[in-house]
């Protein structure tokens, strides 16, 4: 049949095909695989965007124009290498971790750019630091940044808060001249001296990893929480929030009575904002709200008693067969009804997608809710519980500990990270690519991984940053007890297991977590963690060769260990660990989407609280804390 079809007509159709299906029609009919093989770039082409490796909107002509140069990718190659990728986030394929240690000791929050391959982290004791994350070398640094600092990074600027209700803005030193410079708002001296002295120190002919200052934006208020998506950064106050245009260091839109009460009270203790060019978002104590922005009117807003009581439980899987050398566990769903809690919980972040269709939302007690669609609850088209999804992370009904530590949502590849005092879990939230490069998930469409090695609820509790790429998760972490015997020397880095020959490994990278600090009022240290995994698998004689390569409950802390360190979940009584930096002169502050340290902390307790953890914890034998970035190859 096939050789009476024009080949126009038989491509067309080919076009249609999953990738597993390419390559089973080429094995059975030598029409169909004489087809491919002579045509494989085109082919793999259209797979491509049928998977959304990548979006047809990137493949058209821009503005100006022009259009991006395709002719020199291999489409088969890509093809391969992203259905690796998605193979190793579900535990199908090959994953290691290593750590680096060049990030410093004290690791508090953590950015990364994947494209440049560097990654950016601020410290408990002050300071940031640019390191590559593929040689383990700091690229450029500077001691200036202030203590506990948020961090927020999008398009080549940093954000970070300042004690004085300021926003230090610096830009990647390559994308501008200082003639670029907004005439508003100006870094101040103490900023360009920075720069000055860390160029110096940090000199390169190429400027890799390089920042330096693009403005200094003082806030009309004190302000509790940011966070930037370029290229809005957004400031929340008690009760107004106000939008900057980062690029030209200008206030553009300000959202007033952000806490006004309807019929299910106000939004509470701010613990988390987020923001997209359509909507502003808040997580409060009592609500989750939604506004609209150009015009700041509350469009939607979520109570806890909303939640449905049917979840899906996350339990392991003692059935599934993952890869031996994968560090991704499968992990079981089942369909249960929980009784209201009478223990109050709170939501602790929200992410919306790239795509600004669908949002993620944590609460504090360990739900997970995904909303594909969630616009269409502003209409009331659907309830919540006809397009929701609600995981339940929770080991136990019956803790009344928050069990929420931190969230994640990777930039493009459907893919959420969760944290919790019981585990790292992964999440892949797309059910269309789910039946396109693996295996068809079962009700509820998404499916589940937990990161094995990473159980430990002492250093889980203490991770102080999430991060997620493409390919991997960024997070701080304790070096392991192993480590810690003085006969042996404390390895920074560590890769588990060793590339197999053949593969092209990806990293998945983790980083310890900071120093337990003293608990204080509405502070929430968030963790920052970097997995990486996949790696291209060998081709076989067919086309296209895509079978993947076969790969040759958590410990009750006894009364003789170590106690759990703060966690990193708000506490007092003004609700969950919010997920947003914070800080304050008086009141910690939850600036960018992750808690900040109040600078006027009693030094004195913050010393008995360090000096009483090192002498429990001795790692590497010295006494001292250690930094590193753990990498994870699939």
């Amino acid at each position: 049949m096939l050789h009476e079809l024009p080949t126009e007509i038989a491509l067309y159709i080919a076009s249609y095909l999953p990738l597993q299906s390419i390559r089973n029609i080429s094995l059975v009919s030598r029409a169909w695989h004489g087809l491919i093989t002579e045509n494989v770039q085109a082919v793999h082409r259209k797979a491509a965007i049928l998977h959304r490796f990548v979006l047809h909107t990137d493949l058209q002509a821009d503005s100006s124009g022009q259009k991006p140069d395709t002719k020199k990718i291999d489409w088969f190659q890509l093809c391969q290498r992203r259905l690796q990728i998605e193979r190793g986030w579900r535990g199908k394929a090959p994953s290691i971790a290593r750590e680096l240690n060049s990030t410093g000791k004290f690791v508090h929050r953590i950015k990364v750019d994947q494209k440049e391959k560097f990654v950016m982290t601020t410290r408990h004791n002050g300071g940031l630091s640019v390191t590559d994350y593929d040689t383990d070398r700091v690229l450029w640094a500077t001691t200036h940044v202030t203590d506990y600092a948020h961090c927020e990074y999008d398009h080549g600027y940093i954000i970070l808060n300042r004690h004085d209700d300021s926003k230090e803005v610096w830009r990647y030193a390559r994308d501008f001249q200082d003639s670029e410079i907004p005439e508003v708002f100006k870094p101040d001296e103490s900023m360009i001296d920075a720069s000055h002295e860390a160029a110096q120190r940090h000199a390169s002919p190429t400027n890799h990893g390089h920042f330096r200052p693009w403005a200094l934006l003082h806030m009309p208020e004190p302000t509790r929480a940011f966070r930037f998506s370029y290229p809005t950064l957004l400031s929340a106050g008690a009760n107004y929030a106000y939008l900057w245009d980062v690029p030209t260091s200008h206030l553009v839109e300000t959202i007033s009575n952000i806490q006004a009460p309807n019929q299910d009270g106000t939004l509470g203790t701010l613990c988390y904002v987020e923001v997209n060019d359509q909507y502003a978002f808040f997580c409060g104590s009592n609500q989750l709200r939604i506004f609209a922005r150009g015009g700041g009117a509350l469009v939607y807003h979520l109570c806890m008693k909303d939640l449905q009581r049917i979840n899906w439980d996350v339990l392991p899987d003692n059935n599934d067969d993952p890869c031996p050398s994968s560090l991704f566990q499968p992990q079981r769903l089942h369909e249960a009804y929980h009784v209201s809690s009478t223990s109050p919980s709170t939501f602790v972040a929200a992410h919306v997608s790239t795509s600004g269709k669908d949002i993620a939302v944590l609460t504090a007690s360990g739900i997970f809710i995904w909303i594909p669609g969630f616009e269409r609850l502003f209409h009331r088209e659907v309830t919540l519980g006809d397009i929701a999804t609600f995981l339940n992370f929770s080991a136990s009904r019956s803790d009344v500990r928050d069990t929420s530590v931190y969230l994640a949502l990777g930039e493009s590849n459907e893919k959420a990270a969760i944290a919790t005092r019981k585990g790292l879990f992964i999440v892949s939230l797309d059910p269309e690519i789910s039946k396109l490069t693996a295996e068809a998930p079962r009700r509820p469409g998404l499916s589940v991984c937990r990161i094995a090695k990473y159980d430990d609820s002492r250093y889980l509790s203490s991770i102080s940053c999430l991060q997620m790429t493409d390919t991997g998760l960024f997070f701080n972490w304790y070096p392991s007890l192993e480590q810690s015997r003085p006969a042996q020397p404390a390895r920074r880095m560590m890769v588990i297991p060793p590339p197999h020959h053949g593969h092209l490994p990806v990293p998945i990278q983790v980083m310890p977590p900071p120093q337990p600090q003293p608990q204080h009022t509405n502070q929430v240290h968030a963790p920052v963690q970097t997995v990486l995994a996949v790696g291209l698998e060998g081709q076989s004689d067919h086309l296209p060769g895509l079978d993947p390569i076969e790969s040759s409950d958590d410990d009750e802390i006894g009364e003789d260990v170590v106690p759990d360190p703060p966690s990193p979940i708000i506490v007092d009584e003004a609700g969950p660990p919010p997920l947003v930096e914070t800080y304050e002169e008086e009141e910690v502050e939850i600036d960018g989407g992750d808690l900040v340290v109040d600078e006027d902390t009693d030094d004195s307790e913050m010393e008995e609280a360090e000096d009483e953890t090192i002498d429990d914890l001795q790692f590497g034998g010295d006494g001292k804390w250690l930094s590193c970035h753990c990498e994870f190859l699939i």
